[in-house]
């Protein structure tokens, strides 16, 4: 009887071999061989599941984002501006862990944003994510929370790019966390001061 294999399982250990391989030999100088080596499996069994080290690349992209996604969006809608400041406070307050994926994060796949699938990838991750805060922008604009004039939809992809930044800043620049906590409390507060009615 052949072996049952559960094909997301599969393609999880996969992109965990290569993300071992590429940091320790780079993403453009490791090989489909080097990855599946890593791996356990021979090379065409590894072409059943990515046709190419793109696809790989793309694939992990793909997985680290909808993570960060489940995690940032996953908030209720606020009902007031203080409840939108706490939610910004604790999507940017990342565990050390994930801002030591960061640098590593750019070491491996710095060079890719120069391929259109992969940038395209990135990008549609914040552009989720800044329609995400411009809908709760909106919502406490119709509960009187925040000024009306303000434009919802440009506010969201201003927030993205803020949370974006900020935790950023936390890996690339291994901030301590004290100072961090600082910068995040200071940058939320100017952000909220602008909002508010």
């Amino acid at each position: 009887m052949p072996k049952v294999v559960d094909r997301e399982e599969m393609q999880h250990g996969i992109l965990d071999a290569a993300m071992q391989v590429y940091v320790k030999k780079g993403y453009h100088a490791a090989t489909i061989a080097d990855v599946a080596e890593a791996a356990g499996l021979g090379k065409g069994t590894l072409y059943l599941y990515f046709k190419n080290k793109d696809a790989i690349a793309i694939a992990m992209v793909e997985r680290h984002f909808k993570g960060m996604e489940g995690r940032f969006m996953a908030a209720e809608m606020p009902q007031t501006l203080d409840a939108f400041a706490r939610g910004l406070t604790q999507t940017m307050n990342i565990p050390d862990e994930h801002a030591r994926f960061i640098r590593v994060f750019f070491e491996v796949f710095g060079p890719s944003f120069a391929s259109d699938a992969f940038s395209d990838k990135v990008a549609d991750f914040f552009d989720r994510l800044g329609k995400h805060y411009a809908a709760q922008v909106a919502h406490l604009q119709s509960v009187g929370e925040i000024r009306e004039d303000a434009d919802a939809s440009k506010l969201g992809r201003a927030l993205a790019g803020l949370v974006d930044g900020m935790i950023l800043h936390k890996g690339l620049f291994s901030i301590s966390s004290a100072r961090y906590g600082a910068m995040r409390r200071e940058a939320i507060d100017m952000f909220m001061r602008g909002l508010a009615v």
